[in-house]
This record gives structure tokens, sequence and C-alpha cells, in this order.
């Protein structure tokens, strides 16, 4: 019995010496473990110390960066600040010359656009509106076509400057400071403008002469308006003018076709004398020949179709013409009617 249980007490024993040699390995893989711990702890504060590094270094390439374009910038400011302009020459011809052309083509629209209804009011006004009010009227149309005129004269000035820079360019000379010449003349030729009287502005413009044609008919009808001169006050610098520039009025506007004695109908009017025909007329005055001597009296001017164009403008005046003429004849026939009941 004894003997048995030693062995078994032997027994026994062996695991618990089997863990204490397995002790030793366990203890180190601890002590392993914990090491690497310990530098997993340690790592972050390393490299938080390394990026401090990192992004001092990259705030400082910033500084350097941002200090190197204030450079550049001042660098650009004292180009731009000491930069001149320069003088151009016979190879900015062509771009001259189309800006030239835009102020015709401006010019040109405008003169077509709004002339033709100023025209139209005042004459309109001038028939329908009486009395004192009318007058007023009339008047106010009147500073408006001077203002259309002004204006006008201002586009002109523009496209004569640019006219004398293209032809300066053509011979070959140089025009320093392109923009302060341009500005300079523009400038000049308006005071030399603002310096004209009343009449020296617009006595001898035609589409002034047209407006108050079309006011004196419906005004005075059948007379003769005197010239545009007599219809715009005097005023000081007036005696100023050349004796050589005579103005010839009395004409009364013919709305009747040279060849058939009628009121005009779809006028035609050639550019070579201005007198217009009814275009039927004038066709049939033509044939088959290519060109003929023009039949209203006294000219010996040449006319052919390619000189004579429609003319919209004095259509619409005649048809006008013709309406306050019935309107008159109406107003005569009522007139004697009521005599004959008296």
């Amino acid at each position: 019995m004894p003997v048995a249980s030693s062995s078994r007490q032997r027994r026994r024993r062996e695991p618990s010496s089997d863990i204490e040699e397995d002790m030793p390995a366990t203890r180190a893989r601890a002590n392993d473990d914990l090491e690497d711990d310990d530098d997993i702890a340690q790592a972050p504060a390393r490299s938080s110390k390394k990026g401090r590094k990192q992004q001092k270094q990259e705030d400082d390439d910033d500084m350097d960066v941002d200090a190197a374009g204030d450079d550049d910038d001042e660098e650009v400011v004292d180009i731009v600040s000491n930069f001149q302009d320069q003088p151009i020459d016979r190879s900015h011809l062509q771009t001259l010359g189309g800006l030239s052309g835009d102020w015709a083509t401006l010019r040109t629209t405008f003169h077509d656009k709004y002339y033709p209804i100023v025209n139209d009011v005042g004459a309109s006004v001038a028939e329908f509106v009486e009395g004192n009010n009318g007058e007023k009227a009339v008047q106010s149309i009147d500073e408006h076509m001077r203002q259309l005129l002004d204006l006008e004269d201002e586009f002109r000035r523009h496209e004569a400057v640019v006219k004398d820079m293209v032809q300066t360019l053509a011979r070959d000379d140089q025009i320093p400071n392109v923009i302060d010449h341009y500005e300079e003349n523009v400038k000049q030729r308006g005071a030399e403008y603002k310096m004209k009287t009343s009449r020296q502005k617009y006595a001898k413009k035609e589409e002034y002469r047209k407006f108050r044609q079309a006011i004196f008919e419906v005004q005075h009808p059948g007379e003769a308006m005197p010239p545009v001169s007599e219809l715009v006050p005097k005023e000081n610098g007036d005696d100023s003018d050349d004796d050589d520039d005579v103005e010839v009025g009395g004409v009364k506007q013919d709305y009747k076709c040279p060849l058939t004695l009628t009121i005009l109908v779809k006028p035609l009017t050639s550019t070579v004398c201005n007198h217009s025909f009814s275009e039927n007329a004038i066709m049939d005055y033509l044939g088959q020949k290519s060109s003929v001597e023009c039949p209203a009296s006294g000219c010996k001017k040449m006319l052919s179709r390619a000189v004579l164009h429609e003319n919209k403008a004095l259509a619409k005046a005649a048809r006008d013409a013709a309406r306050r003429e019935r309107a008159r004849e109406e107003s005569d026939e009522g007139s004697d009617d009521d005599e004959v009941i008296e």
C-alpha cells in the first residue's frame, strides 16, 4: 500500500513540474509582449515629434513661397507702371479703317431711322394741333430735331478724326499716345461746333430743311418756303457769315411728276440731278434705251435705270400733300354750300 501511494504521488507531481518548466517560456513571451506594447506606446510620441518638425518645415516653405509670390507681384506692378503706350504705325491701317467704317455705319443707321419719324411727327403736330398748344408742340419737336442733328455731328467728328489718323499712317508717319491723340482731336472739334450759332449749325443741313419744309407746307399751303436761315432767329456771330454763301429761298415743293403732271406715284429719284418721277412714267419714257436726257424742264443730265432709286419718304410726303389738298377742296366746297343756303 505504501508503495502504491508513493507511485501515485509521483504521478501527481509530474504535471506540476511540467508547469514549472513551462513558466519561464510563458514569462518570456509575456515580457516580449510588454516590450512590444511599450514600443507601440512610444512610437506615436516619436511620430508626433517627427510630424511637428515636418509641419514646421512645410510652414517655412510656404512662407518662402508667399514671400517669392509677393516679390513677383511687385515686379508685375513695376512693369505695368513703367509700361508706356506704344505708337501706332502703318500696320494698323486696316484696323483704323474698320473703325472709321463702324462710325459711318452707326451714323447712317441713325440717320435713316430717326429723321423720317421726326419729320412725320412735326407735320402731324402742325396739322392737327391748333393755337398756342400747336406752336409750343412744334417748337418742342424742332428742339428734338436739333438734338438729333447735334448727335449726328458728334458721329461725324469721331469718323473724321479716325480718317485723319488713317491718312497720317498712310504717309508712313507714326502716332504716339494714340488714345490722347484721338480724344483731344474729338474734343477740339466738339468745342468748335459748340461755338457756332444756330443758323450756322442747322440752316444748311438738308435734313433740317426737309423738316421745316414739311411743317411749312401744312401751315402755309401753296406758298413757297423762304430760306431756312430766315426761319431761325439771328444770333451774335451770324453777321460774320461769308457773303459768298447766298442761300436761295422761295422754293415750293412740287409733288407732281414732270411727265404725268399728276401727284407722284411710287416715285423714283435720280441720284445725278435729284429729280423725281412716277415709276411707270419714267420707265415708259426710258423704253428700250440705256439712257435718256432728264425730262425735267431745263435739266440736261442723263438718266438711266442705274441712277433711279425708290424714294419712300417722298412717296409718303406726296400722299400727305394729296390728302391735305383734298381736305382743303372739301372745306372750300362746304363753305360755298353754306353761302348758297344763306
